[in-house]
């Protein structure tokens, strides 16, 4: 439903499923679920899309040689991660414990911002002009960071979650709590 809606005013929409990690399982049930007749309506950005983006090549090397410099500072973030989870392990060990630091946390983030940027590349909008309809933290770390403005749509896992940086939250997908005119009050509110 909300699908038609925005196709019907006239609103790109893009599914957006490169950062998550059953990426491709989510795009088959999309497109399973929206049908061969909605599909132009959509565009999937998944890790294919990402990489053929201009700002995916710029920033994921591929194509675009980076400079040196670059390459050696994501060297030495790589290197002070596995320093940080080395000595962790030497002091849990000392005191008998066991610990494992997330050390991909802005790697993942990186990722999410790249795939964000290379859907507003793909349906031809400015990042502020677009909306992330999130379902996590992370996704609405990464819309704030690039000044996109994001709205939370909670589930079981975010229930309890506060979301200061996103525009609003709404209760779930489906139904009548996802349209296009309740997007644009909570944007401009």
């Amino acid at each position: 439903e909300f699908i038609d809606n925005a196709y019907a005013e006239k609103v790109p929409v893009a599914i957006v499923t490169a950062y998550c990690k059953s990426g491709d399982k989510v795009a088959l049930s999309i497109v399973e679920m929206l049908g061969q007749e909605r599909l132009p309506n959509v565009k999937v950005i998944g890790d294919n899309e990402v990489e053929q983006s201009m700002y995916g090549q710029l920033v994921l090397g591929k194509g675009v040689s980076s400079s040196l410099e670059e390459q050696l500072v994501k060297e030495v973030k790589k290197a002070a991660s596995a320093e940080k989870q080395r000595i962790a392990e030497e002091v849990a060990s000392m005191l008998k414990l066991s610990v494992d630091i997330d050390t991909t946390s802005s790697e993942r983030l990186e990722k999410i911002v790249v795939a964000l940027r290379a859907a507003a590349e793909h349906i031809g909008l400015p990042v502020n002009n677009c909306v992330l309809v999130a379902g996590s933290q992370p996704g609405v770390s990464a819309a704030k960071m690039i000044g996109m403005p994001c709205v939370v749509m909670r589930s079981s896992l975010t229930a309890r979650g506060e979301f200061p940086s996103a525009k609003g939250v709404m209760d779930g997908f489906g139904g009548a709590d996802l349209t296009i005119p309740k997007l644009r009050n909570k944007i401009k509110s």
